[in-house]
């Protein structure tokens, strides 16, 4: 199912896309006043939907943040709202929609506009792949990179910085590695902000029984024996990702 972000200026509108999307996308709502940053989390979709009443620039700070946040600039976005308010909307809010419809416009309209910009983004998925081994590094990602955002780092330390900037849509953290193993670096993962649901999938040695077995309270979304096949490894992706 398409991850779709429904954001809302008004509560009311909020409860009319509730209705209008549940079953046919897997959503996520926000209200435009809320901290939209904090509540999407690790949810990246596939196209944002965006409903403005009474817009204001204090009112679209949060909006402002969420849109300049590395994981969202690319994300089509439908904004929906009346002339003034789209004008102050994309004065202030960069980048801005990709398509706008008038405020009035009905929920079918919006449903066939977010179904054409979801075909026509063509947004590649973002893989983080954690392991020490640099040839195992350059094999996974050369499996990945004709589908996938690959992004390669070499220990758990390094995956910890980067998921303070950005979060993926999923990631490939090799179990055995010097300093910080798979494990210990999902545990620290787990208590950030946004790493309580992004999928994990251990890569794993036939000798590592033992770190299996620790990993499973973490809730990882898979194991994957070491060398990685890359049609096993492509299935995992396309059903998590």
């Amino acid at each position: 199912m398409q991850k779709l972000l429904a954001l809302a200026s008004t509560i009311e509108k909020e409860r009319e896309f509730r209705h209008g999307f549940d079953g046919l996308y897997n959503v996520k709502y926000s209200l435009i006043t809320n901290d939209i940053l904090s509540e999407v989390g690790s949810f990246i979709p596939e196209c944002i939907v965006v409903y403005i009443e009474g817009a204001m620039r204090q009112k679209l700070f949060s909006m402002i943040d969420f849109r300049e946040d590395d994981r969202f600039k690319d994300v089509p976005m439908l904004l929906v709202a009346d002339e003034k308010d789209r004008e102050i909307f994309s004065t202030n809010v960069i980048p801005g929609a990709a398509y706008e419809l008038p405020e009035y416009s009905s929920m079918e309209s919006i449903r066939t506009a977010i179904d054409r910009l979801m075909i026509s983004s063509g947004r590649k998925k973002h893989i983080l792949v954690v392991d020490d081994d640099l040839v195992a590094l350059k094999v996974v990602k050369g499996y990945l990179e004709r589908q996938f955002k690959v992004t390669c780092v070499k220990s758990g330390a390094q995956a910890l910085k980067f998921l303070e900037k950005q979060f993926p849509d999923c990631i490939l953290l090799d179990c055995y590695m010097p300093e910080m193993d798979g494990p210990t670096t999902l545990k620290k993962i787990r208590i950030m902000d946004k790493g309580g649901t992004v999928p994990v999938v251990f890569l794993t040695g036939n000798s590592e029984k033992d770190m299996v077995m620790r990993s499973l309270s973490l809730h990882p979304s898979g194991f994957l024996l070491k060398p990685v096949n890359q049609g096993e490894l492509i299935d995992k992706l396309s059903e998590l990702v």
